[in-house]
């Protein structure tokens, strides 16, 4: 009769980088499932806009921006593809 063979131990380090592997792919799961509406997008970027407006420096680039926009979009000619 053989012996049996003895199986081999798992390697502990190799369990936990699966667990950690398995977890990381269902934060990106979720993540994407609630992140993926187009509404939400649009608030993030509302509220984000609203938040750093607070500035002073942003609200003088909003202002320019906003100026270069009434006064004809502000581009240029355009420029040679290479």
């Amino acid at each position: 009769m053989a012996a049996k063979k003895k199986g081999k131990r798992a390697n502990p380090l190799k369990g936990i980088a699966r667990a950690l592997d398995a977890a990381l792919h269902d934060e990106a799961l979720a993540r994407s499932a609630a992140t993926g509406s187009k509404r939400f997008h649009k608030e993030v970027a509302a509220d984000r806009r609203g938040t750093l407006s607070r500035f002073k420096t942003v609200r003088h680039a909003l202002e320019d921006r906003e100026k270069i926009e009434r006064e004809g979009g502000g581009k240029g000619p355009p420029r040679p593809k290479r």
